[in-house]
């Protein structure tokens, strides 16, 4: 097997996970949540090394709370009330009940989101809140088996309590997907350094997994949006995305320039935007043609462009200058 010859960006990996994210909800192709997952373990690394070297380091935690939120919220409080007001002109109108969704953390149980995508958000907020805990029980571990083996266990118990926890009383907790966040903390922690070959070797199992559920009949049913699965299919892309390690371990280590990062912003702009488009003009356009889910995704590329350039720019304009008043200049740049 020939390794990887060329550079994909974690930018550029970013935005090739939004983009399966959209083609999931355009399609019945259950892709879109293994993608976010694969953004779980991203997190659990780009925002633990962030803490540790440019926080932890010289601004007390609060600081790090303030600038993880300010991040994630500003942009999708924008995106959700303009999509709020866009559709009570509509027949989509949604009642004023799903405001209470603004604060996002909860929104993943309470459903009251109207971007379609606002539960992954919610979960990413919870884990930030656990970033310095996290960061401590890692050195604790250090680079001890017994300790990495408590460390699996505790893992494991969690992982079990929150779904517990969201299958009996529908409480939907980072705990149900902590073991995505802790991969992406440990190759952090470990300084893992990938390889072409291994990467290539992750990709290849991943799409012949991919392939055999997809042949077999009782279980295709797990890469279906739309057909309920033998068990859940978080439980699945989960088990799933894990087979994806080596790539992202390799993916992490390469180089990635001003345009790059800025492909890696602007996926998080396409997430959050795409999916009210889809809901609006599959309303507008029923059935949906070949020729009318170009034109979709034609406006999906222009509003998620358009958003990124003017808010979520804008908006991290002032959270920098915000947190660069907050803290020393080594804690601004995350």
């Amino acid at each position: 097997m020939r390794p990887f010859h060329y550079s994909l960006g974690p930018g550029q990996f970013r935005v090739i996970l939004a983009i399966l994210v959209v083609f999931s909800h355009m399609s019945d192709f259950e892709i879109g949540r293994p993608a976010v997952f694969v953004f779980f373990m991203l997190s659990g690394y780009w925002v633990l090394r962030m803490y540790e070297q440019k926080y932890r380091p010289t601004a007390p935690a609060w600081v790090f709370y303030l600038s993880r939120f300010m991040r994630i919220w500003l942009a999708f409080a924008t995106a959700f009330l303009a999509t709020f007001l866009i559709l009570a002109l509509t027949p989509l109108a949604k009642p004023t009940e799903m405001l209470w969704g603004l604060p996002l953390l909860g929104i993943a149980t309470t459903k009251r989101d109207v971007l379609g995508t606002s539960w992954s958000l919610d979960i990413e907020l919870q884990f930030y809140l656990l970033v310095p805990v996290i960061s401590l029980v890692l050195v604790w571990m250090g680079q001890s088996l017994s300790r990495l083996m408590v460390l699996a266990m505790g893992v494991a118990g969690l992982t079990i309590l929150g779904w517990g926890l969201q299958l009996s009383f529908g409480l939907w907790t980072l705990m149900s997907y902590l073991p995505a966040f802790i991969i992406g903390t440990l190759i952090w922690h470990w300084r893992l350094q990938g390889t072409g070959r291994s990467a290539a070797i992750g990709v290849t199992a991943f799409l012949a997994v991919g392939a055999l559920v997809a042949m077999i009949p009782y279980l295709r049913p797990l890469l279906s949006r739309e057909i309920e699965g033998p068990f859940h299919e978080d439980w699945f892309g989960m088990a799933w995305v894990t087979l994806l390690v080596p790539f992202v371990i390799w993916n992490l280590g390469q180089k990635s320039g001003p345009l790059d990062m800025h492909l890696g912003n602007y996926s998080y702009a396409l997430y959050i935007t795409h999916w009210p488009i889809i809901a609006l003009m599959r309303a507008v356009l029923r059935p949906v043609t070949l020729p009318e889910a170009l034109l979709i995704l034609v406006m999906i590329a222009v509003v998620s462009v358009v958003f990124y350039l003017t808010v979520d720019r804008g908006w991290e304009s002032a959270r920098r200058k915000l947190i660069s008043r907050l803290s020393s200049p080594d804690a601004v740049s995350g």
